[in-house]
């Protein structure tokens, strides 16, 4: 089994003179092995960085005629991932593996398009925002001194509910229905970050968390110069 790793290094700041030049840096590797990821991380800290960890399992291509049985070779492909996140919370669940699960709708459209989502999220009992991104111009409806034209179909709904929770399950009704109506969602399944401050029992709980991921996820480590 082998994983791919992005690290994501702290801005650099040169200064020469009056002229400042920051410099970013992010290195990529593919196919590690765990151990090998495990020296990385390791390496990291020993260096006094602070780490941030997430994981992204792999995706793949998987057209509609796959997925229906059918031969209409036109049908738009989708990405899919291999694991689902569902599968990745119960794995991280049964090593006793503390998380935080999210759902995030990242679909958006016209207000008709977007208030049966408001509906769906509204009927599984959670809460959430709203954000508009209004189009005033010549040649759309919308006036900023009249709220009833803000639902023209010129302006962008986005809708972000309030999901985080540490039972994956929860968001799998309203998961499934939002993908069932074409919506475009997804699931953010983040373990929880070690408490202890025992490096040796940071390790460890790091390469528990590694092991819940399937061949081919991508390891990002996101460093910051100050430990936390």
């Amino acid at each position: 089994m082998t994983y791919n790793t992005k690290t994501i290094y702290p801005a650099q700041e040169d200064r020469d003179g009056r002229k400042f030049t920051t410099t970013k840096q992010t290195d990529i590797a593919v196919e590690l092995k765990k151990n090998e990821v495990l020296k990385l991380y390791n390496s990291y800290r020993e260096a006094d960085y602070s780490v941030n960890v997430s994981f992204q399992p792999p995706l793949a291509t998987k057209s509609t005629d796959e997925k229906e049985g059918n031969d209409d070779k036109d049908d738009k492909a989708e990405v899919v991932s291999l694991v689902s996140p569902f599968d990745v919370a119960k794995r991280l669940a049964k090593q006793g593996i503390e998380y935080r699960a999210s759902l995030k709708i990242k679909s958006k459209g016209a207000y008709e398009d977007m208030k049966d989502v408001m509906k769906l999220v509204e009927a599984e009992g959670y809460e959430y925002n709203v954000n508009v991104t209004l189009k005033v111009n010549d040649e759309t409806t919308t006036n900023i001194n009249d709220p009833l034209s803000w639902t023209d179909e010129d302006n962008v709904f986005k809708v972000s509910p309030k999901t985080s929770t540490d039972d994956a399950e929860k968001l799998h009704q309203l998961y499934d229905t939002l993908n069932d109506k074409g919506y475009e969602v997804e699931i953010t399944i983040k373990p929880k970050a070690p408490k202890s401050t025992d490096m040796d029992s940071e390790n460890e709980t790091f390469a528990t968390q590694l092991s819940a991921y399937p061949d081919g996820t991508l390891v990002t480590f996101r460093l910051s110069d100050e430990k936390v």
